[in-house]
């Protein structure tokens, strides 16, 4: 197995339709800056068969570098196991060859495709990358988003708290891309207000917009913005919430059940099969709170396992 590191030109003609869009080449490209280099990788016999972008960060690689998660890309996803095994070993005597002292991979949840994920989860144990976290990653399926949603999914304190929600007079309302700061900035106040931080610009949401479809919403209360949410399009029939909150001095409208339950409604509708809420633990440290609220609205968990290879 050969390593051809190449620009990200190649790269993206080579994995012109990743799995995810947090592996293609134009949104690592975009990010390049939040790391010390960007190395773009291909793993080629006869043929390339697998692809992987890693950023430098003090002395180690990592995939992600700027994404909830990263990894490898196949060209199919029939890829042999003996092809895995044989892409990890030669990417450990690069890593070695190029005196980095370990290589960090975030694997995404198995929604972005199981039968390869459950590939490189057992290659990756089995040459040497220690799990350091596994994350707890909720997920709605809008499969289960039927007429009987409201009584069959929602647990009982869900269901009252959307009839307590409804009772608001509040409305949910889908924004054009331009009036999406509008979104942001009751983001940014529900952060603010609770003190956590806040990741992203608005700079870096409309950098990201470049390459990657973005949606966003508001929950009003006649004309206050109380809540709202910051969507990615990230795979085919897949939708991630990077981004929803309310403001507190609204919480008795139970504004977050009311937003959850529109947002499925609307992809639902749209077709999207999966709406990835992402995780509500933080180096496997749960927040109960919010495991029990996605839990109430009906999604299902997964896992995200963070792999490292020491090189030291």
């Amino acid at each position: 197995m050969e390593i051809v590191e190449v620009n990200e030109i190649i790269y993206g003609q080579s994995f012109a339709q990743p799995s995810q869009v947090f592996n293609s080449a134009a949104f690592n490209a975009l990010n390049a800056y939040k790391c010390e280099q960007v190395h773009y990788l291909l793993f080629k016999d006869s043929k390339v068969r697998l692809g992987l972008i890693l950023g430098v960060r003090q002395g180690k690689l990592v995939s992600p570098f700027s994404a909830p998660f990263g990894g490898f890309e196949a060209t199919s996803a029939d890829v042999r196991l003996q092809t895995i095994d044989w892409a990890l070993e030669a990417l450990t005597a690069w890593a070695i060859d190029k005196k980095y002292i370990g290589i960090r991979i975030v694997q995404p949840p198995f929604i972005y495709g199981s039968d390869l994920l459950n590939k490189m989860h057992n290659c990756l144990y089995r040459n040497g990358f220690v799990i350091q976290n596994i994350e707890l990653n909720y997920q709605f399926e809008t499969s289960k988003f039927t007429e009987d949603y409201a009584m069959k999914v929602l647990w009982y304190n869900a269901r009252k708290n959307y009839k307590r929600s409804l009772q608001a007079g509040l409305n949910f309302v889908a924004l054009a891309a331009e009036e999406g700061q509008k979104a942001y900035e009751v983001i940014a106040l529900n952060r603010s207000q609770r003190g956590f931080p806040l990741r992203m610009t608005w700079a870096q949401v409309q950098e990201t917009m470049q390459v990657v479809p973005v949606d966003f919403f508001l929950v009003k209360k006649e004309t206050d913005d109380i809540a709202a949410a910051v969507v990615f399009h990230v795979a085919d029939g897949i939708v991630q919430v990077v981004y929803w909150g309310d403001l507190p001095a609204y919480a008795e409208c139970k504004t977050m059940n009311f937003l959850s339950y529109h947002l499925f409604e609307y992809y639902q509708k749209k077709g999207i099969r999966i709406i990835d809420i992402g995780p509500s633990t933080e180096n496997s440290i749960p927040n109960h709170g919010l495991c029990e609220f996605k839990e109430s609205i009906g999604c299902s968990i997964g896992i995200k396992t963070e792999f490292y290879k020491s090189l030291s």
